[in-house]
């Protein structure tokens, strides 16, 4: 049974409010960084009082965690859904062919990176040093890398990756390379040629995770 009219449009309101108020969270922290971004400025951005935030949320580290868990979430998804394209288009992929999935679409998505994925990476470096860290940020990276790890067993599985890699070594490693591609692509202003880096990339990691 769903929610009474009245309940429901208290709820779809309040989802607006704390969507408008994620999205200006992100703008800001893409253009100011972590500690430029007040919860005041953040309510003026979204076009509502100053206090909406603290309402909502409770304080600027849960707000940000949220904004955390959103930009990486929506990250997965695309990526996700470039290989169910690529996936339907050649007809299924080895488990190596989806990490260098992983990689190239990721790196791809920083070309012309959203509010999201730039505050995502301005999140991240927030996190050195540790005590500086953005709350649930190191839950973020850790899913990350655990699903590349996992992608890397499976490709142990099928064949198509080396048996003696280390998964979550080999992991950590791919992880750190898309983090630190993408945002040398938003602090170069533009001179880095990604399309050259993301061929690179994808020879890179086939020499390093092909059987031999």
């Amino acid at each position: 049974m769903g929610l009474p009219e009245e309940r429901q449009s208290q709820a779809e309101r309040r989802t607006r409010s704390e969507d408008a108020l994620l999205d200006a969270s992100a703008e800001l922290v893409a253009e100011r960084g972590v500690h430029g971004a007040s919860l005041a400025s953040i309510g003026g951005r979204a076009g509502v009082s100053r206090g909406l935030p603290t309402h909502h949320f409770g304080s600027k580290d849960a707000l940000l965690a949220r904004l955390a868990q959103r930009a990486q979430s929506r990250i997965g998804q695309e990526m996700q859904e470039a290989q169910r394209t690529r996936a339907d288009r050649v007809g299924g992929l080895t488990a190596l062919e989806e990490v260098f999935l992983a990689v190239d679409s990721y790196l791809e998505m920083f070309e012309n990176p959203t509010p999201d994925q730039r505050a995502l990476l301005v999140m991240w470096g927030s996190t050195f040093p540790s005590s500086a860290s953005v709350d649930g940020m190191a839950d973020a990276e850790r899913r990350s890398y655990e699903g590349l790890s996992r992608l890397i067993m499976s490709g142990q599985q099928d064949g198509s990756v080396r048996s003696d890699v280390d998964p979550t070594a080999t992991a950590v490693l791919l992880h750190g390379l898309m983090r630190g591609l993408a945002a040398l692509r938003l602090t170069d202003s533009g001179l880095t040629d990604m399309h050259g880096v993301r061929e690179t990339c994808r020879d890179w990691i086939s020499s390093s995770l092909s059987p031999r």
